[in-house]
């Protein structure tokens, strides 16, 4: 009988370290494997910038500081990469297939541009996608049919900044009552200068102003096309939002200024290149708002339940010692140097 236990004792002891090991293991894998979970949960985020310029810049600012701020964020449940092609249409394209073939959980595109290639790559909706700075997402021709919640793609999502058009040509008229004749440099390509236009013609024509239009296809073609519309003896420049012409307001600047007429801009971030009066978006707080929609879909808000509206967050800046070098009887009224955000001497 001793004989039997003790030979019984001798196989335990193996088996009971066998199982003693294969206990640790498991629990070692099990670690493992609750690791592999939470990166599978982790969000992942691409933020897709069409272009480098200071709009597009506050706009992503707004965007990532938004989300920074985030719960999801500070523990560790977001992961976010920046992208920006820098105007190039080629980059753009990659970098939008990229996004949907690394299946990113969502992207923050900025831009017309941004939202229109990101939408082409993403038809078959695997990333969701939010978008702003994007003048009237309705003519983008991205599947949106108008503002309601059940207007747009299931997988697309966003917010409207259409320029305050009119505004700034009642600003014109405040600071001239006897304005007669205002001058556009515009492309006739771009889905933003399009959507402007069409709001400056309706005012134009409610205020007894005439619009001296004429259109350009590329950067190269701005100058010469400023200079022309200024020969034809406007009282003033406009240029509202247009990816083409905004880059290079510069050159329309310069071509005004050879004839000492203002130019009027929808972004207020051309006064500081001699835009006279400037009435646009506070593009942060535009991108603030992106952002907070996307940290409310990461917690779970539908898709469905989400109208695309434009926030317009009105700035204004006046720059004063380019409207006393102008020709003509510009004024600067009281009320207007009230509402300004910044007029510049």
């Amino acid at each position: 009988m001793f004989k039997i236990v003790s030979a019984m004792k001798q196989i335990l002891r193996p088996l009971l370290f066998l199982f003693a090991v294969s206990a640790v293991l498991l629990l070692s894998d099990l670690q493992n494997r609750k690791g592999k979970s939470r990166l599978i949960e982790k969000t992942r985020i691409a933020i897709f910038r069409f272009t480098s310029n200071q709009t597009l810049e506050e706009a992503e600012r707004g965007v990532l500081d938004k989300i920074g701020g985030s719960k999801n964020f500070s523990d560790g449940h977001i992961e976010i990469r920046k992208y920006c092609a820098e105007g190039d249409m080629a980059v753009a394209n990659t970098i939008a297939r990229n996004i949907v073939s690394e299946k990113f959980n969502m992207v923050v595109s900025i831009s017309t541009t941004g939202l229109q290639v990101m939408a082409n790559a993403n038809r078959a909706g695997e990333v969701l996608h939010v978008f702003c700075t994007v003048t009237d997402p309705v003519s983008a021709g991205v599947g949106i049919t108008g503002p309601a919640a059940n207007l747009h793609p299931a997988h697309l999502v966003g917010i409207g900044t259409f320029q305050p058009v009119e505004g700034i040509f009642r600003i014109a008229r405040q600071m001239n009552p006897e304005l007669k004749k205002v001058g556009v440099v515009w492309c006739t390509s771009e889905a933003c200068s399009v959507a402007c236009i069409k709001k400056a013609r309706v005012i134009c024509k409610d205020l007894g102003i005439e619009l001296v239009e004429v259109s350009v296809e590329t950067v190269s073609q701005v100058y010469e096309a400023a200079l022309a519309v200024c020969s034809k003896g406007v009282e003033a420049i406009w240029i509202g939002g247009d990816s083409v012409v905004e880059p290079v307001m510069e050159m329309v600047i310069a071509a005004a200024t050879k004839f000492n007429i203002p130019v009027f801009t929808n972004n207020p971030k051309h006064a500081f290149k001699g835009g006279m009066a400037n009435l646009g978006a506070n593009y942060y707080e535009v991108g603030q708002t992106a952002g907070s929609m996307a940290v409310s879909l990461i917690n779970g808000l539908k898709t469905s339940s989400i109208e695309i509206k434009n926030v317009v967050p009105e700035k204004l800046y006046i720059n004063e010692s380019v409207r006393k070098q102008m020709k003509g009887n510009w004024l600067l009224p009281q009320d207007l140097v009230a509402r300004a955000d910044s007029i510049i001497h």
